[in-house]
């Protein structure tokens, strides 16, 4: 079944495609340094210029555009302002099935899921353990927000992400490198290969999440 996120980023790739062959330069995720300094603390899902006119596109599910208020803030924002405008795409989304018990992942279970990814490295299972590395980031970032007192709306991972970075949780820098490693996922787990992809994206990821479990971990003892 495809999740929300997944549509939300086919929808993206998709609405950017028109966007260039409109003639528009469209940056894909842009970065918090890439933006103008009124629009510091927003992360849209894309941007296209042409000439002296700028678009920001927000590419959202119905669930996620309850969730989020950024995204009226941001059509606020815009409104009225000179060679800028918005664009809110909507997709429809499915509702994500778990099988019946299951319970999030313990900073335990997050431990052993990267010890088990190193295995699968050191045994020449790269693939197999960027999947097992990213459900361990995915129930890093749940567990870290937690005891940060953030509170997640919902868990697609894209969220998470612009939560996380948006509330000081992760970096800009760590924030594009867990883009990167999302996009490999993503392309894995729907049957796609890349060439980018190798074996040090995967130690990179668990090296990240381990020093991102670390680090809460001292906190909550200090």
């Amino acid at each position: 079944m495809e999740t929300p996120e997944i549509a939300e980023q086919q929808r993206a790739r998709a609405v950017a495609e028109d966007y260039r062959r409109r003639g528009y330069d469209v940056v894909e995720e842009p970065s918090p340094e890439s933006l103008p300094d009124f629009l510091a603390g927003y992360q849209p899902d894309l941007i296209a210029r042409r000439g002296k006119e700028t678009v920001v596109v927000e590419v959202k599910s119905r669930k996620s555009l309850a969730d989020e208020p950024q995204v009226r803030e941001l059509a606020r924002l815009l409104q009225g302002k000179e060679h800028w405008s918005f664009e809110l795409v909507v997709v429809p989304e499915e509702k994500p099935v778990a099988p019946e018990g299951a319970q999030p992942f313990t900073r335990e279970d997050v431990l052993r899921g990267l010890e088990e990814a190193e295995r699968l490295v050191e045994l020449g299972f790269s693939e197999a353990a960027m999947l097992r590395a990213w459900a361990t980031a995915e129930a890093a970032l749940r567990i870290i927000a937690e005891e940060e007192g953030v509170k997640l709306e919902r868990y697609a991972p894209s969220y998470m992400l612009k939560r996380a970075v948006s509330d000081g949780i992760i970096s800009r820098e760590e924030y594009a490198f867990f883009i990167t490693a999302m996009e490999h996922r993503n392309a894995l787990v729907h049957g796609f290969s890349a060439a980018s992809f190798d074996t040090n994206l995967v130690r990179k990821l668990i090296a990240v999440i381990k020093q991102m479990i670390g680090h809460a971990t001292a906190a909550q003892s200090a």
